[in-house]
């Protein structure tokens, strides 16, 4: 589908992906996207999440101005953190957090 298409392309590889079912007070039914994390020897490494999504809640839709008897929705986000540690292959989600300029640097 649409998130496999976005993520294989994004890196140029076809990852091994799960779909989890997960809550968003905004989407129902709510999905977790989770990707295997390659290890630095290039084996099957640990599942790591990178996207929730789902299907706009029709509150939502309605507390827009948007008929939900006529309109539905698609909603996802990403952590963009998430992806660099994956296309980078950094170990630590909070070496992004932590500003150390010789290590941001490399992402120019």
């Amino acid at each position: 589908g649409l998130l496999a298409t976005f993520v294989n392309t994004y890196f140029e590889d076809e990852l091994e992906m799960r779909l989890r079912p997960s809550y968003f007070p905004f989407t129902e039914p709510s999905a977790e996207v989770d990707i295997r994390w390659r290890s630095a020897d290039g084996g099957p490494g640990r599942w790591l999440e990178v996207l929730g999504c789902g299907m706009v809640h029709p509150n939502v839709l309605q507390n827009c101005g948007v008929d939900p008897e006529r309109y539905t929705g698609y909603a996802f986000g990403l952590g963009v953190e998430r992806f660099a540690m994956l296309r980078y292959r950094v170990d630590d989600l909070r070496l992004f957090f932590d500003n150390d300029l010789r290590f941001l640097a490399q992402f120019r």
